[in-house]
């Protein structure tokens, strides 16, 4: 193996922080220069702030990383789009706004009041902002999402199609669709720009998608379908921390918000646990239990038990009781399968997701029943969304290696090999396959 010189290795390190680095800031970035651009140039927010990455692996492994690297994007991304504003002849420097530059309270501000006052919302948070934005009702609800995923977080139209089970140029479509719609609603408004925040009615109509857009914003990250990772900590994280936003706050605290906060912090408090030294997969029940953050354990038994006001319960509260059982189970063993069940149970019938389904027949297996389970399974081949899913096969064989089926398993192993998905999920393929021969 040659050696790796020390310029390569300098080059090797500032991709990774930088490719991280880009992840945690991007939606912060374009969410700021879609506020002072507004949405009829969304899709410039979004090239000056890739252009500034590009910009940044062109100079920081030859000069180093600056002091304050996200300072550092955050200006070249407002120098590339002040740039591209006087190319197509406007004057106003929107750079040298008031509201920009500390000091004695602006008009901006003023207005920021006075619009708490009228209506009682004001998001300000720039990335929640911007995916209040994006949830506009004219566009078609899964658009919303997709759009969302996209402006905020970045994932490509192969990300988005690989976590909704659809092609890759649908979505592009659909994406290209969704941002014409969202340019012609604004040219349509008259008086303050809609970048101006939502009403506490808006806030009101449009939480249920942007808890969602959390919710999958969160998945992505949790167990991303293609790249060399296990677990994007970066999305994941600033999902949760997006969760927590909405469910502190007082104009968009509820029910299902403080729910979903509760599911995702279960989820986080996992992370340490579920790769080994090398990135490798650790399936649940082979965790050590130890490394589960108690801190966010109890945590999310607080938020849960703040989501309990609700009148009708959310899938949200579904899925964090099935996260709280595991986390209140000492080990693997201890984990009470047939309560689980109920609520798979109750979940499956809300969402009719076969996602959901093929959860619920892995918990039936774990609970005794692995050949009633995998029959299950056998009838969900009819969703033709599940051919191209991963966790589907995985769990036919899963259940056929339970069923002392090696070669069946295997097969279903190969199956899964062929669906997008991690690389250290790809290798802990090859392995259950090698085991299965």
């Amino acid at each position: 193996m040659p050696d790796v010189t020390e310029p390569e290795l300098a080059f090797e390190v500032i991709h990774h922080q930088l490719e991280r680095l880009a992840r945690r800031e991007r939606g912060r970035l374009v969410a700021l220069l879609v506020g002072k651009l507004g949405p009829a140039r969304m899709e410039m927010a979004e090239d000056v702030v890739q252009d500034a990455v590009v910009a940044a692996m062109a100079a920081w492994p030859y000069k180093g990383m600056p002091d304050n690297p996200a300072a550092w994007l955050n200006r070249v991304a407002r120098n590339k789009a002040y740039d591209r504003l006087r190319k197509e002849g406007r004057e106003q420097p929107w750079l040298e706004e008031v509201s920009d530059r500390p000091g004695p309270e602006s008009q901006d501000q003023q207005k920021d009041q006075t619009h708490g006052q009228l209506f009682g919302a004001r998001i300000t948070d720039p990335e929640l902002k911007l995916i209040f934005l994006c949830c506009q009702p004219q566009i078609a609800p899964e658009d919303q999402l997709m759009l969302t995923l996209k402006v905020v977080s970045g994932f490509t139209a192969r990300d988005i199609g690989a976590l909704f089970l659809k092609k890759e140029a649908a979505v592009g479509q659909r994406l290209a669709r969704a941002k014409r719609k969202l340019r012609s609603y604004e040219a349509a408004q008259t008086g303050a720009s809609i970048t101006d925040g939502p009403s506490r009615f808006e806030v009101r109509e449009r939480l249920p998608t942007v808890l969602k857009v959390i919710y999958l914003m969160f998945s992505l990250g949790y167990a991303p379908r293609r790249g060399a990772v296990l677990v994007l900590r970066d999305v994941a994280e600033e999902a949760l921390r997006l969760a927590m936003a909405v469910a502190d706050a007082r104009e968009t605290a509820s029910a299902d918000a403080n729910a979903l906060a509760a599911l995702l912090v279960f989820q986080a408090s996992r992370f340490d646990a579920r790769a080994d030294a090398d990135g490798g997969v650790v399936l649940l029940r082979d965790q050590n239990r130890a490394l589960w953050n108690r801190d966010l354990i109890n945590m999310g038994f607080s938020y849960l038990k703040a989501a309990q006001t609700a009148v009708k319960l959310s899938r949200y509260h579904l899925e964090a009781a099935i996260a709280a059982a595991h986390a209140s189970a000492p080990d693997f063993a201890a984990t009470n399968w047939q309560q689980l069940l109920g609520v798979y149970a109750n979940l499956e019938a809300m969402t009719g997701s076969p996602v959901v389904a093929v959860n619920a027949c892995v918990a039936e297996a774990f609970s005794g029943a692995p050949e009633a389970a995998f029959l299950k399974l056998e009838a969900l081949a009819k969703h033709e969304r599940l051919h191209d899913y991963a966790p589907y096969h995985i769990a036919r064989g899963e259940l056929l290696r339970m069923l002392k089926r090696p070669t069946d398993a295997a097969a279903c192993f190969k199956a899964a090999l062929e669906c997008d998905t991690s690389a250290p999920v790809l290798a802990h393929l090859r392995g259950r396959l090698a085991a299965s021969v």
